[in-house]
């Protein structure tokens, strides 16, 4: 299993991205989420990675969160969901609120984002109503948010604030603020010393 990816990113779509990954051009499927996240051409990346398996081929899915890819593997295990649909679900809607849609059984939401009919959206909620329902009970206040901190860096200053005494709801929430403050471009350096001075 290829769990993550890190390379210079050669190419940039709203579908997918191509890493240079020592010298190997690497494909990578993406949901609109993480394309929002993504810097520019010619910069390095990091990426959360599903391997999918078919008979016929090797797909290559990157998010730019963990909670991105918990998602998206539990929409996978939804009978008649694939790939380009979990994509899809994940691309039309935050990680918390879907979550909160599926936690509420609130079909009307579901079937808002595109390409979602109606039984499709029932059989999401059936399936995945009371581990929706735990996941946002162990997600912090401004957690979908945490995506503005792209990839391996807000995990980075997640860990690094946490050796310092915060707890993870602690120190995402100090996260935020400081993305607010020094822009959530700034480097990682930047954003854990604004997060200490609060």
């Amino acid at each position: 299993m290829i769990a993550s990816v890190r390379g210079t990113l050669i190419e940039k779509n709203p579908t997918h991205v191509i890493l240079d990954h020592q010298g190997i051009g690497m494909e990578i499927l993406i949901p609109l989420s993480t394309f929002a996240n993504l810097p520019g051409v010619g910069t390095t990346v990091s990426l959360f990675t599903h391997l999918h398996v078919r008979e016929d081929a090797l797909i290559l899915i990157g998010f730019a969160s963990s909670a991105e890819k918990e998602l998206f593997q539990m929409l996978l295990s939804v009978s008649g969901i694939g790939v380009r649909s979990a994509l899809g679900i994940l691309s039309g809607s935050r990680v918390e609120d879907l979550y909160t849609y599926l936690a509420r059984s609130d079909e009307a939401a579901l079937t808002r984002i595109q390409g979602l009919g109606k039984k499709t959206a029932q059989r999401l909620i059936i399936d995945l109503k009371e581990k929706a329902a735990q996941r946002l009970q162990g997600l912090p206040a401004g957690a979908a948010e945490m995506t503005a901190i792209p990839g391996e860096r807000g995990e980075q200053a997640v860990v690094a604030l946490m050796s310092l005494g915060f707890t993870k709801a602690e120190a995402q929430k100090a996260l935020l603020k400081a993305a607010a403050k020094a822009g959530d471009q700034a480097d990682l350096e930047t954003l854990i010393r604004t997060a200490l001075q609060g």
